[in-house]
């Protein structure tokens, strides 16, 4: 079984590689990694980066905690109008799982993500059986793809 106690933001700190999501977002873009920085206020600097057309992106937001192990991401600069809610469903040294609610401009869905972009394959297999097991994972386990992962 797959400990769903919530991390908190210190316990993300790093980088994280997408390396299995249901997120259609994905599907188009390559070399998905997430970076968390904690704040002193308690609150995360979330920087997302991945390539598209082969040319690099980025997508900067803080995310405010609003309870254990959930968060309200808002956008920096050119996204600052743009919020979104998300949680922490599992974490256990080297993999997180977090569910995004649906927005306007995203579905809602999940990121599996391990501390490198090619984790071990039989470790990733026995973290996405356990899935189905875990609350507000399981709807998405049968849409789960793997991003492309060129460099890094």
């Amino acid at each position: 079984m797959i400990d769903p106690s919530p991390a908190a933001g210190n316990d993300l700190s790093g980088t994280w590689y997408v390396v299995r999501t249901s997120l259609p977002f994905w599907r188009r873009r390559s070399d998905p990694a997430i970076g968390y920085t904690p704040l002193p206020d308690g609150r995360v600097t979330d920087t997302v980066t991945y390539r598209r057309r082969g040319r690099e992106r980025m997508v900067l937001g803080v995310d405010t905690p609003t309870g254990p192990g959930t968060w309200q991401w808002r956008g920096v600069g050119a996204t600052r109008l743009l919020t979104s809610r998300w949680q922490v469903l599992a974490h256990e040294e080297p993999w997180l799982v977090t569910l995004f609610e649906r927005t306007p401009f995203t579905a809602a869905g999940v990121d599996v993500c391990w501390r490198v972009p090619a984790p071990e394959p039989d470790a990733l297999a026995r973290v996405c059986e356990r899935l189905g097991d875990v609350p507000g994972a399981a709807p998405y386990v049968d849409r789960l793809f793997a991003p492309m992962h060129e460099r890094r």
